[in-house]
């Protein structure tokens, strides 16, 4: 019997491949052409070992499979109602704790080359360890290896910053996408296996669409609140609070304020850049918007720069300006 066969008896393991098996078989079935009766019936027993081991293996693999869809479809299900970023964060980090069978999860924000922790969580209800502090993005780190290939990345050495919260047993790092681009990180204090690590890969992109969809929540209401906020500012005509709703009318029927300063202002731009301004109207900074909308400050800068040259505007002053002006004409029937 060759040297490197595993133990017929054993149970089932996830971490001995097929490839092991099938190359141990292979080499039995070389032996058993040229062994004598009786050792080949004594090789045979052990083929046949090996076969069921290599069978019990492959449907342990598939339940584990199965086992993961399960836990995907719920974790999914459980970001669906989230109301804001920070509880659809929680939530995430609650459900990648369960799927990876991780004892701490951290979501961190990508802030152009900075890495900056914004909320973690421990399956141990005594543990209290403080976020890290936030760090720069390292050419070559783990982290950068993840988001060059939008995939787990798997490092045994945990950054110094981040041990107190993740220990020293090994980490993964996965990006999220948002709107085309990488705009937050989670890491978990584990490395896993290949199914785990594809798991992983799609609940992240399921997470990145759930941001995407809080998004366009936010956006709405910010809308709503801006119009109205502003509207109460600069006319004295309108009774804004005995508005309906945006969702009871059609733009026909819409104040003229609301409408005509959405056409004229805010038609030029993409849905994006149109959020962006709204944003900056309401006084936000460049940080304040990129959490807002889930992306990093360098595509926020890259959205200010295009929308004051569409408007035809030097600075953030002069799209103020320009937008009071339009609104006081537009209600004055200008």
């Amino acid at each position: 019997m060759p040297r490197d066969v595993p133990d017929a008896h054993a149970q089932p393991d996830m971490t001995v491949g097929n490839a092991d098996l099938d190359r141990v078989i292979a080499s039995l079935l070389t032996d058993m052409r040229t062994a004598p009766a009786e050792r080949a019936t004594e090789l045979a027993r052990r083929l046949a070992d090996l076969l069921d081991r290599r069978e019990a293996a492959a449907e342990q693999r598939i339940a584990e499979i199965d086992n993961l869809a399960s836990h995907i479809d719920r974790a999914v299900h459980a970001l669906d109602d989230a109301a804001s970023t920070a509880e659809l964060m929680r939530r995430a980090c609650e459900q990648v704790a369960e799927l990876c069978r991780a004892r701490t999860v951290l979501i961190s924000r990508l802030d152009e080359k900075r890495i900056i922790p914004m909320m973690s969580f421990s399956t141990d209800p005594d543990a209290s360890p403080s976020l890290p502090r936030e760090c720069d993005l390292l050419p070559g780190s783990t982290e950068a290896r993840a988001l060059e290939t939008n995939t787990v990345s798997v490092d045994d050495m945990v950054p110094d910053q981040m041990r107190e919260l993740l220990g020293n047993n090994g980490y993964c790092a996965i990006p999220v996408v948002v709107d085309g681009h990488a705009a937050a990180l989670m890491h978990v204090d584990t490395t896993l296996d290949g199914p785990r690590r594809h798991a992983l890969s799609v609940f992240a992109e399921m997470l990145g669409g759930c941001f995407e969809r809080i998004g366009l929540e936010t956006r709405r209401e910010h809308q709503e609140r801006l119009l109205r906020d502003s509207a109460r500012r600069w006319t004295s005509d309108v009774d804004i609070d005995a508005l309906p709703p945006r969702d009871a009318v059609d733009s026909a029927h819409m104040p003229r304020g609301h409408a005509e300063v959405d056409e004229r202002l805010l038609d030029p731009l993409t849905e994006r850049e149109a959020d962006v301004v709204r944003l900056i109207l309401t006084g936000a900074s460049n940080a304040a918007i990129a959490t807002e909308l889930v992306i990093t400050v360098d595509t926020v800068k890259s959205h200010v720069k295009r929308i004051l040259r569409k408007l035809g505007v030097s600075n953030r002053a002069e799209l103020i300006a320009k937008y009071q002006s339009l609104l006081g004409r537009v209600s004055k029937g200008g």
